[in-house]
């Protein structure tokens, strides 16, 4: 009796291990797709707060030193703008516009020139009440991934150059005389 040992595959056996290929690579390909949006939408979100972190530590810095501090806000097109003197660098201003070419740009103006603070803020507010300046800066990213990222910081501010510390010693004496 002769045994047949060549055997070939069947039409069966092709399809049903495409089949199992393909559904293997689909999850792969799947679990690849959700990584990367996950790791955008994490680089996304880093760099909002990183750009609003910057903007907030740069202004209150200034801030700090300022003299004279004066807000101007305008409701069309919305814009804020903060003019301060600073003794050590002159008249210094921080503009925000909802519209136009610098649109949602935090932008520092001084006699140097200009330059960007921060991009993707949606709003700030100033108040200036006494010897404090309240800060408050909205960010929202352009949504790359499916949902935008949004972040809010708010920081009161000190100005310095206007505490009885930093007033000619004159002021002070008068000051305590009363």
């Amino acid at each position: 009796m002769k045994l047949n040992t060549r055997q070939g595959i069947s039409l069966v056996e092709v399809m049903v291990t495409t089949l199992l290929s393909v559904s293997i690579l689909a999850g792969i390909y799947a679990t690849f797709i959700v990584g990367e949006r996950a790791w955008r939408y994490y680089v996304d979100s880093i760099m909002v707060r990183q750009q609003v972190r910057m903007a907030m530590l740069v202004l209150t810095n200034e801030l700090r030193e300022a003299k004279g501090a004066l807000v101007v806000k305008e409701e069309i097109p919305p814009s804020v703008r903060l003019n301060f003197l600073k003794p050590s660098a002159g008249q210094i201003s921080y503009l925000w516009n909802g519209n136009g070419e610098d649109a949602n740009k935090l932008v520092r103006q001084d006699s140097s020139g200009t330059r960007i603070i921060a991009n993707n803020i949606s709003s700030v507010n100033y108040v200036l009440t006494g010897d404090l300046i309240s800060i408050d800066i909205s960010a929202k990213s352009k949504p790359n991934v499916a949902r935008p990222i949004d972040l809010n910081l708010k920081e009161q501010v000190a100005v310095r150059a206007r505490t009885s510390r930093f007033k000619p010693q004159k002021e002070r004496n008068e000051k305590a005389k009363q």
